[in-house]
Order: C-alpha cells, then sequence, then structure tokens
C-alpha cells in the first residue's frame, strides 16, 4: 500500500510539469505562460525545501530524492493515532523535525496530526505502553511490528 501510494506521488512530481509544459500546445499564449510558471513555482518549493533540510541537518550534503520519497510515504499518515504509532514504534524522537520539514513541503495538512502525535509520544512515561498496552488496537500492519516490538520490550 506504502509502496501504491509512493509511486503515485512519485509519477504526479514527474508528470506534472511535463504535461503542464505539453498543455501550452505550441507554447504561445496564456498557456505557455502558466506552465512556465508552474515550473518556476515548483522550483521554488523545491529550492525551499532543500533551504529547510540544509538547515535542519547543518549540511547541503543529503540524499534529497530519499528525504522526499519518505515525505511521500509519511504523506499516507493523515491522523494523529497513526502517527503516534509509528512515533511510539519508532522508539526515538530524534528524527522528527526532520520527519516535519518533509510533511511541511510534501503534505502540509498532515502537519497538525503529526504535531499532536509528538506530544503524546512525548509525555507519555514510556512510548510502548502506547502501542503494547491492553485493549490497543492497531491497524493490521502496525500490528505485525507492534508484536515484535512488544515481545522484546
Amino acid at each position: 500500500m506504502r509502496a501504491h501510494a509512493l509511486r503515485s506521488l512519485v509519477l504526479a512530481v514527474l508528470l506534472v510539469p511535463a504535461l503542464a509544459a505539453c498543455s501550452g500546445g505550441d507554447g504561445a499564449g496564456e498557456a505557455g505562460g502558466t506552465a512556465s510558471q508552474a515550473s518556476q513555482s515548483e522550483s521554488q518549493e523545491v529550492t525551499a525545501w532543500r533551504a529547510a533540510l540544509e538547515e535542519e541537518l547543518g549540511t547541503d550534503t543529503f540524499d534529497f530524492a530519499a528525504l522526499q520519497q519518505a515525505a511521500a510515504a509519511d504523506c499516507a499518515r493523515t491522523d494523529a493515532a497513526a502517527w503516534t504509532v509509528e512515533l511510539a514504534l519508532s522508539g526515538n524522537l530524534s528524527t522528527s523535525a526532520l520527519t516535519r520539514v518533509g510533511l511541511e513541503h510534501a503534505c502540509a495538512d498532515v502537519v497538525p496530526a503529526f504535531d499532536e502525535a509528538v506530544a503524546t509520544v512525548e509525555q507519555a512515561a514510556d512510548p510502548l505502553d502506547l502501542v503494547c498496552g491492553p485493549g490497543v488496537e492497531l491497524p493490521a500492519e502496525a500490528a505485525l511490528t507492534a508484536d515484535l516490538v512488544c515481545a522484546n520490550r
């Protein structure tokens, strides 16, 4: 499921500028100008995303494509419960700021759910209690991971 969502996002990112450029026919007139503006806007967004990552990581040496792919996969988690499970199972919130940068640029509408989940996990005495505790119901994919993590607790 994650792979399908990731492929769809990557295809959209790659195809939208190409389709926008082709939609202008002979490239003249408003359609050509719109395609150029869309391409320039996307370029500015990518530049802003790279700058935010550089600031967060403290370096300009990183795999931007891999971080874009991770953000695309992270965009599939749209509610605080899904993020709480993901963050609690990760056992480490140290990368949450980097994840947040990706969400801000790839799917800003997910940021409030992410922030809520970070706060929940930070406040928990033991984050694994959020996924290993009695009566916790998890989605099938998370349940498999939780079973392994909780068994080795």
